[in-house]
């Protein structure tokens, strides 16, 4: 049976991303970590653009897909967003079972960059 820890890794620190680019986390190995399918994300976003976030699959660590049932954990997040106001907020999401898991911050404003601080947990 799995473990009932709780993993938690900073995926993004302050990472600049430009007007209408992106940016991609590093492969989180979900194998022994997530055995009972739990997942948020706590983002902090500032800069002037728009974030959108989401979650890419992958089964052999090589090729990471969006997988076609999904949806994003949250779009049109801005520095104004989350319950206070204030560019932050907490989401949980469902991401289908997989080995492997990258996240994906996508500035969709295409005008102005935004800056994020990105913290997973897992269990």
């Amino acid at each position: 049976m799995g473990n009932a820890f709780v993993t938690t890794t900073r995926l993004f620190n302050a990472a600049t991303i430009a007007a209408n680019g992106n940016s991609t986390s590093a492969s989180i190995d979900l194998r022994n970590i997530a055995q009972n399918g739990l997942f948020s994300i706590q983002l902090a976003v500032t800069g002037d653009g728009t974030a959108k976030v989401e979650y890419l699959c992958s089964n052999n660590n090589s090729v990471f897909i969006e997988p076609t049932s999904t949806s994003d954990i949250v779009s049109g997040f801005t520095k104004n967003s989350g319950p206070g106001v204030d560019g932050k907020a907490f989401y949980a999401f469902e991401p289908e079972p997989c080995g492997f898991l990258k996240i994906k911050v996508t500035e969709t404003g295409t005008s102005q960059a935004i800056v994020v601080t990105l913290d997973i947990a897992i269990q």
